[in-house]
């Protein structure tokens, strides 16, 4: 019975010694977050006296943050050291062996990782830390992105494609026409392996070696599984940082005049990404607000836009928003995630483009309406600009092996046509919605359609 309440002192001592270390893990986080923020601020280009102010006020942040971590790493030490060395014997003489303290105490701070935790996210504590440290701060994102550009140039080459774009409304089936051309071409994009160093991806795989894992179903539910090496829509980043979100307010996606100089960037950052013969293909939904600037620079890009009917269209975007507000609302980290990637499609972050000039009329994301009111703002920019193709969602499912040869006829690049696998797609029952509105949906639908088809 005694060695029982002599071994219970250091165990209990590792067990306040574990849980005083996973309780400092925020505290800890919080000093990384600040030191990179210092370090963000400190290689701006910012002026001397904007500089200056940020630096003074992230520097008290840090230092406070560290003196925090400081004087909680001191008082566990203290606390362990009480415990371990000094508390027994306020009740007895301390008689156990040295070994068998150091064993005790060795498993008491085992114990508390041990315990079974509920996980509350894809990503581990760590993982998100490090998301936040690369992808929160635009200034460090822009040294990389010099690193990886550097000796790059890219001039035009009008007499050729070197660039293929997917675009349209999400749910418009541009993840799953992406992802068939990906392998049927010579082509080069970003993949989930770049996450989350997207500028500076050469520099990244040099520390980052991602073992094959198998693929599994995305968030979204809709039976398309990704893993590593799964083209996604990860370009929008770079326009985020380049521009330092100057085409995002909390009212919505703004219309985003690209200057020469960030198309240049743009061109060099897409060549770093091929080897030699590769074409750059992206899937990038946000691409609708700088086509028109950036299509007359970039002569040797091709863009195609899904389409899809409207309110079939309209229902799978309503049921995915829902869908993310339930994830988001568990998982916050999630919604983070979609906004450093400019995904605001659905969710708690949605954000609807503004394409037309003025705010949305329908404002209820919980009915049919304000998605049909999304659709034919979309499209009805859309069909204004020039040299861009449109390709149907429902010409796709049913004839891939023809969407594929169309596209590498307006290409000139060579694809392999044959054995597209496309998951089985069945007609939602749409709920209620406005006629008129639908209506004029269709007429939209029917002017872009024909020419895809034909």
């Amino acid at each position: 019975m005694w060695t029982v309440l002599f071994i219970a002192f250091p165990t209990f001592s590792g067990i306040l010694l574990s849980i005083g270390v996973l309780r400092m893990k925020r505290p800890f986080f919080t000093l990384a977050l600040h030191s990179v923020a210092l370090l963000d601020v400190l290689i701006s280009e910012q002026d001397d006296d904007e500089k200056f102010e940020a630096v003074n006020v992230q520097t008290s942040k840090t230092v406070k943050s560290l003196l925090l971590n400081l004087t909680l790493l001191s008082a566990l030490i203290a606390l362990t050291f009480y415990t371990y060395y000094y508390l027994p014997g306020h009740f007895w003489a301390d008689v156990l062996p040295e070994q068998q303290k150091l064993f005790a105490f060795g498993v008491g701070t085992l114990l508390p990782f041990l315990y079974p935790k509920k996980k509350q996210s894809a990503y581990s504590p760590m993982a998100q830390l490090f998301h936040r440290l690369i992808l929160n701060h635009y200034h460090l994102g822009k040294a990389l992105l010099k690193r990886q550009i550097k000796g790059i140039e890219h001039p035009v080459q009008a007499d050729q494609t070197t660039a293929v774009l997917i675009t349209g409304l999400a749910r418009a089936g541009t993840t799953a026409l992406t992802r068939a051309l990906t392998d049927r071409g010579p082509f080069a994009s970003l993949d989930y392996s770049n996450m989350p160093v997207l500028l500076a991806p050469r520099l990244w795989s040099k520390f980052y070696k991602p073992k094959k894992k198998e693929d599994k179903e995305r968030a979204h539910g809709d039976g398309i599984k990704v893993g590593l090496a799964s083209v996604e829509a990860l370009e929008e980043y770079f326009f985020k940082v380049t521009t330092n979100d100057r085409f995002i307010s909390d009212t919505g996606l703004h219309l985003h005049e690209i200057s020469a100089e960030e198309n240049d960037l743009y061109r060099r950052y897409t060549k770093s990404l091929c080897n030699v013969g590769q074409v750059y293909l992206a899937k990038n939904n946000n691409a609708v607000l700088r086509l028109k600037s950036m299509l007359p620079l970039n002569p040797d890009m091709t863009v195609f836009v899904l389409v899809r009917d409207p309110l079939q269209h309209a229902f799978s975007l309503m049921k995915q928003h829902q869908k993310f507000e339930k994830e988001q609302t568990a998982d916050p980290f999630i919604l983070e995630y979609m906004n450093w990637l400019g995904h605001h499609e659905f969710g708690l972050g949605q954000l609807p483009f503004n394409l037309s000039g003025s705010a949305p009329q329908q404002t209820d994301r919980g009915q049919l309406n304000y998605w049909l009111e999304r659709w034919m703002d979309y499209y009805n920019y859309a069909k204004t600009i020039s040299n861009i193709q449109f390709i149907a969602y429902e010409d796709f499912v049913a004839r891939p092996k023809e969407v594929l040869e169309r596209i590498s006829t307006a290409t000139s690049i060579t694809l392999k046509t044959e054995g597209v696998e496309l998951f089985e797609k069945t007609a939602l029952n749409v709920p209620v919605h406005d006629a008129g509105l639908a209506a004029r949906a269709l007429e939209i639908y029917r002017e872009v359609v024909p020419a895809s088809c034909a």
